[in-house]
């Protein structure tokens, strides 16, 4: 604790004053002394007092001080007695004055700490506010993002279904086609696989035997087969020709591979690009009847023309 200069003199004379002959004073103006000097020593002894009423103090020290000095001088009682008791007065006045501001800090603080537990209280819902700005944003961008990806697969499964059903007509036309096409070529035969539509036709329609020179009444059905590429021209074929198992392996294989290349060289004479065309020759592999009878042999020598499905 840290008192004032003036206190600490003060403090000193008090000392003195009592042994200075205080005996001439009256009985009233002794009286009045040690009350002032009680009350002076209470108030210089509360915390309260030196925090929050020091000026106060003072004044009560000067009062006092005052009373003390003419007590010491002989002066007259009631100016001793007048002065020890504005020291008084002023002693009781210091601690009044510090218990009201004591008080009132008391007050501010609990004032205070109301403003920062309403200002925190508004920060936090300021934050919740934000939060739940984020949230409904958040929730807005992903029902946007769902209502888009479904309407993404709905037009996905529509596109799909429209594709499905173009393939289902396309398919239709085709195979519609190919039968037609069957049905004008007496030695045309059509068949439906999972390699799609496969034509055979049959090696005396045309070439003679052993050769590899399309004969004149192949023409017809080169005709019909370039006009139906020509009809779908998204289409590719595969031209694969097959011997019986008479003679080499080596010159059947030969033999069937110009065979296949005839028919395409003649489509793309007829306008066809030969990049629409793959020609293979295979001999006598895959047959699709026995070669031990003549009948069979006639069946494994043939050209197929198969038409890509897709």
């Amino acid at each position: 604790m840290r008192f004032h200069p003036r206190l600490t003199v003060i403090a000193a004379l008090l000392g003195a004053a009592i042994t200075a002959g205080c005996a001439a004073l009256s009985p009233g103006a002794s009286n009045q002394l040690e009350e002032a000097r009680a009350a002076y020593r209470s108030a210089a002894a509360d915390p309260a007092v030196q925090a929050n009423a020091q000026s106060e103090l003072q004044s009560a020290a000067g009062a006092l001080q005052d009373a003390e000095r003419m007590a010491a001088e002989g002066k007259p009682a009631e100016l001793v007695e007048h002065n020890a008791y504005l020291a008084e007065q002023r002693a009781r006045v210091a601690m009044r004055t510090a218990e009201t501001r004591s008080h009132e800090a008391r007050i501010a603080a609990a004032a205070e700490e109301r403003r920062q537990l309403q200002l925190q209280a508004r920060e936090r819902e300021a934050a919740a506010a934000r939060e739940r700005e984020v949230a409904a944003r958040e929730q807005a961008r992903q029902a946007e993002q769902a209502r888009k990806e479904a309407e993404s697969r709905a037009a996905i499964l529509e596109n799909e279904k429209i594709e499905r059903e173009k393939q289902t007509t396309a398919a239709a036309e085709l195979g519609a086609e190919v039968k037609r096409l069957e049905s004008e070529l007496a030695d045309v035969r059509a068949k439906q696989t999972d390699r799609g539509w496969v034509l055979t036709l049959k090696n005396e329609l045309l070439f003679d035997s052993g050769g590899s020179t399309l004969k004149p009444g192949a023409q017809r059905a080169l005709d019909n087969l370039a006009q139906f590429m020509q009809k779908y021209p998204d289409r590719e074929i595969a031209i694969e020709g097959f011997t019986d198992s008479t003679g080499s392996k080596e010159q059947n294989q030969t033999l069937s591979e110009k065979r296949a290349w005839a028919v395409k060289a003649a489509l793309v004479a007829r306008g066809i690009p030969s990049n629409r065309i793959d020609a293979r020759g295979y001999g006598p592999s895959f047959p699709v009847a026995g070669n031990d009878t003549a009948t069979g042999r006639q069946l494994n020598r043939r050209v197929e023309i198969v038409i890509n499905p897709s």
